[in-house]
C-alpha cells in the first residue's frame, strides 16, 4: 500500500496527506505528531486554515502556540497536587509553582504506525517519556489519525490506561487559526507549505472587526488565572454581552473584554495573569463523561469563526468526548484558538472542591480506552 508523502521540513519529517478533492494537510510526527497546516477549496479557492509556524524550530520553542496541538495527559491548567481516589498527586510543573499546563504530548516524538496517502497514524507511548513519571502519574498509550477526506480534516485519538487502577482521563486540542482567511490557487495540486506572505494573516483592526468566533454551548465557566473557579452561568444569561458566543462576536470586541495583562512565561513565580481566554461546557457531554457514556458518539461542543471579509465558515465539530471547550484570543496576536477539551479548566481541582459538578473527567479502568474525534471543514457563508 502506497504511504503518505514525506518531506523535509527544517531537519522534521513532514508527513503530507491528501484526497481527491484538492484538500491536503502537513503533520509532523517528531514534534507532537503536530497537524501544522491544513487547506481545502472553498468557492473555487484554496483556502489556508491553520496557522503555521515559520520553522520546525519556532514549533518546538513553542509546541502548543502554533498548528493543532494535542494536548495529553490534560489540556489547560489545572492545580497541583490533585486528589483522586483519596490518594494525593503532585506533576512537575511548566507555567508557574502549584499550575500544571497542557501536558506534555504535544513536546515529544510520536512514532508513526502506519499511513496512506490520505491518513497517518502516530502513537505515542507515555513510559517512553523520560519525564513521564514526574509530569503524570499514571502510565498510558496514546494514537492519533489525521485524515483527510472530502475537503475535511478529522483527528481521532484513542487513549489506553496502561496502569492497575481507575485513571481520571483527561484530553485536548489546541488548534490555531488566522485572524484572517488566506487563501492560495485552487488549480494547484502541489503539497508545498503555505508560504510566510500567505500565513502572515491580517492582524489590523478591519481583520479583527470581521473575524467572529461562535460557540454552541450551554453555560460559561468563569476562571480567575486560567483556572476553573466552579462557578457556572447558563449561556443565555450572558445575552448580549460579549461572553455570549450562541451568536458570532468580532474578536476585536472579545479582546476589549479580555484585555491580557502580560506572559504566563514572563511573570514573576506566585504571579497570576488575566488571561484572554473564554470557557464553555455542554452539559449532556460532561455529564456523560461522569457517567462513561461512549466519547467517540457524535454530541461534542461545536464551535468556529466566520471570516466575514471572505466569506468563509470554518466549523470545528467534535464527538461527545469533547464536553467543553476554551476559546484563546491574544490581542495582538494573528490568530485565535478553539479548544475542544474532554474535561474543563482545572477539572482535577474542581474534583476535590466542588465534587458535584460535572467537570469532565472520564474515570478510565485498567486496561480501558476512549476513543473521540474532531473534524475542521470550511463552507461558504
Amino acid at each position: 500500500m502506497v504511504g503518505s508523502t514525506k518531506i523535509d521540513w527544517h531537519g522534521e519529517v513532514a508527513h503530507i496527506l491528501r484526497d481527491d478533492s484538492g484538500a491536503y494537510a502537513h503533520v509532523i510526527p517528531g514534534i507532537g505528531a503536530n497537524c501544522i497546516a491544513f487547506s481545502t477549496l472553498v468557492n473555487g479557492k484554496r483556502a489556508h486554515l491553520i496557522s503555521t509556524p515559520a520553522t520546525a524550530e519556532v514549533l518546538r520553542a513553542r509546541p502548543t502556540f502554533w498548528g493543532f496541538p494535542i494536548l495529553a495527559p490534560y489540556p489547560g491548567r489545572h492545580v497541583t497536587p490533585f486528589t483522586w481516589d483519596h490518594a494525593a498527586y503532585h506533576v512537575e510543573t511548566v507555567e508557574r509553582p502549584g499550575v500544571m499546563l497542557h501536558g506534555f504530548a504535544a513536546r515529544v516524538r510520536w512514532e508513526v504506525v502506519s499511513s496512506g496517502p490520505d491518513y497517518l497514524t502516530c502513537a505515542l507511548d507515555s513510559e517512553t517519556v523520560a519525564s513521564r513519571g514526574a509530569a503524570w502519574p499514571f502510565p498510558f498509550h496514546a494514537t492519533a489519525t489525521h485524515r483527510v477526506a472530502d475537503g475535511r480534516l478529522t483527528l481521532t485519538l484513542t487513549v489506553q490506561n496502561r496502569a492497575t487502577v481507575a485513571v481520571p482521563h483527561l484530553l485536548g486540542l489546541h488548534p490555531y487559526f488566522p485572524i484572517r482567511f488566506t487563501f492560495g490557487d485552487a488549480a494547484s495540486a502541489s503539497p508545498e507549505l503555505p508560504t510566510a506572505a500567505d500565513l502572515a494573516g491580517d492582524p489590523d483592526a478591519d481583520a479583527r472587526a470581521t473575524c467572529m468566533p461562535w460557540a454552541r454551548a450551554d453555560d460559561w465557566w468563569e476562571m480567575q488565572a486560567g483556572l476553573g473557579t466552579g462557578v457556572i452561568a447558563p449561556v443565555e444569561n450572558k445575552s448580549g454581552r460579549p461572553y455570549d458566543l450562541r451568536a458570532p462576536r468580532a474578536v476585536a470586541e472579545l479582546e476589549r473584554s479580555l484585555a491580557w495583562n502580560g506572559s504566563p512565561g514572563s511573570l514573576p513565580p506566585g504571579t497570576a495573569p488575566r488571561l484572554p481566554v473564554l470557557l464553555y461546557g455542554k452539559r449532556a457531554a460532561l455529564a456523560g463523561a461522569a457517567a462513561g457514556h461512549e466519547p467517540w458518539a457524535p454530541g461534542g461542543l461545536c464551535t468556529g469563526i466566520d471570516d466575514r471579509a471572505s466569506g468563509v465558515r470554518l466549523t470545528l465539530d467534535t464527538s461527545a468526548g469533547f464536553g467543553a471547550n476554551a476559546l484563546f484570543c491574544p490581542p495582538g496576536f494573528p490568530f485565535v484558538s478553539l479548544e475542544p477539551r474532554s474535561a474543563v479548566s482545572n477539572a482535577l481541582g474542581l474534583a476535590s472542591s466542588h465534587p458535584h459538578l460535572n467537570t469532565g473527567i472520564f474515570r478510565l479502568g485498567p486496561g480501558a480506552t476512549w476513543s473521540a474525534w474532531a473534524s475542521l471543514t470550511a463552507t461558504l457563508l
